[in-house]
């Protein structure tokens, strides 16, 4: 098994070198199988259905809001190669546009976010044209909601496998945690996932919440093992009581099923409790303490705890969010890993004009196999700052710096890197239009 580890990681360290001796290798057309285009026009199906609907059921508002980005780019290690004489870097120009579709109606709510984001460095190992698609519909029947959410992105492994520290968090169960680190490889990902869920009010005081979380990815080009496609499904189950205005209690059951190409599926079973207070109108307090157990392809079971605790205080200038989060997550890597996270926001509006925030991503994933040593076990840090500039109603300029640290553990080397981006954006007046 070890032999096995080692070569891999002979192969991250030789990635490079391969790279410039066959770059057609990582040039191929990607190749999207018929399950993956399938589950993206039933879900679009679904959306455009569950809208027209809604909007026959009585009045509602369209909101249309563009946004357009250009700008330039700038890092020092773009792979994150711990090897200083492999170290590449990179400079060129990033445009980036997207729209928001809004839907609002007394009983139903839609939104819809497609962004289409191009790089230009002059080298083909790193330009690319990335595309994203994220949408959402709501519906609030006498006793019940229902909800589905979806999304589709196309890019290049090397920002893909990145975590990236988003000074925009809206909802804490989104921040990303299959993220495999391997942004040496020259390859793109395309990844689809779904989210439907069902909310049944028992009482004014209780509520049965019940959700699905569908992921597929695949990539284009599999080089020793390095990236597997995968399917990663979770089933969650919850059930939530208010103690008072403030308190509520919450109970869950879990059940994940994780399966990488070649390789048999892995299933997982779940519990947790735990309780959310609202401190004041502007902050709220979140915490779940549990434990999942794996069945290993071993034939072996792996019981890990679990816990998932948040602050968060949204004032009218500042917005502030902190977490810790134990999951067990699953990725390109192939196996299921039992990974610590830290995310910190902090967001201020300085003036009218101008605004700054910082943002933190941390976490260290360790073998679920105790003893075992393998190259999914790394430890990363991104640090961020912001600085927004309106000159403007529609006009902004924004820039960001983010400051990257891996340290792979079965290597015995960290890599770093410093990121700079400018933009100019444009925010044309918004479009609405009441049905």
């Amino acid at each position: 098994m070890l032999a096995i580890e080692e070569e891999i990681c002979q192969m991250d360290i030789t990635s490079r070198a391969s790279c410039k001796r066959n770059p057609k290798m990582f040039n191929k057309k990607i190749r999207i199988n018929s399950t993956v285009f399938h589950s993206c026009l039933q879900l679009l199906t679904v959306f455009a259905f569950s809208v027209g609907a809604a909007s026959a059921a009585g009045a509602a508002e369209w909101r249309i809001e563009p946004l357009f980005k250009a700008g330039g780019e700038t890092d020092d290690n773009a792979v994150l190669d711990f090897r200083t004489d492999e170290e590449e870097e990179i400079s060129g120009l990033i445009a980036e546009g997207l729209a928001n579709f809004e839907y609002s109606s007394p009983l139903s709510s839609f939104r819809a976010t497609p962004l289409v984001r191009y790089r230009d460095y002059g080298d083909p190992d790193f330009d690319s044209t990335d595309s994203f698609f994220t949408a959402e519909y709501n519906r609030d029947f006498r006793s019940t909601s229902f909800s589905l959410a979806g999304s589709y992105s196309n890019e290049l492994v090397r920002t893909a496998e990145r975590a990236d520290a988003d000074l925009e968090v809206d909802d804490p169960s989104q921040i990303p945690d299959n993220d495999s680190g391997r942004v040496f490889l020259r390859d793109r990902r395309v990844s689809i996932e779904v989210d439907p869920r069902l909310t049944y009010r028992l009482s004014n005081v209780s509520t049965l919440d019940f959700n699905v979380i569908y992921q597929d990815v695949q990539y284009d080009e599999k080089l020793l093992g390095l990236l597997n496609d995968y399917t990663n499904i979770r089933a969650n189950l919850s059930y939530s009581r208010a103690w008072s205005r403030r308190n509520t209690g919450i109970f869950s059951a879990t059940y994940r099923q994780y399966e990488a190409e070649g390789r048999p599926a892995i299933d997982g079973y779940g519990i947790g409790a735990g309780f959310e207070t609202r401190l004041s109108e502007t902050t709220v307090i979140r915490a779940i303490f549990g434990m999942e157990n794996t069945e290993l392809d071993t034939g072996e079971n792996d019981v890990n705890p679990v816990a998932n605790i948040y602050v968060r205080r949204r004032l009218e200038t500042i917005i502030m969010f902190a977490q810790y989060r134990r999951v067990i997550s699953g990725g390109g890597g192939g196996s299921l890993t039992a990974r610590d996270m830290l995310n910190l926001n902090f967001t201020r509006r300085l003036n009218d004009r101008v605004s700054a925030g910082i943002g933190v991503r941390a976490y260290s994933t360790s073998a679920l196999e105790e003893g075992t040593i393998t190259i999914d076990e790394r430890d990363y840090l991104q640090l961020r700052g912001q600085f927004i500039w309106n000159l403007s109603r529609n006009f902004s300029i924004e820039a960001n710096y983010r400051y990257t640290i891996l340290n792979r553990q079965i290597v015995g080397e960290a890599a770093n890197s410093n990121n700079i981006t400018i933009f100019l954006n444009w925010r044309p007046t918004p479009f609405v239009r009441s049905m």
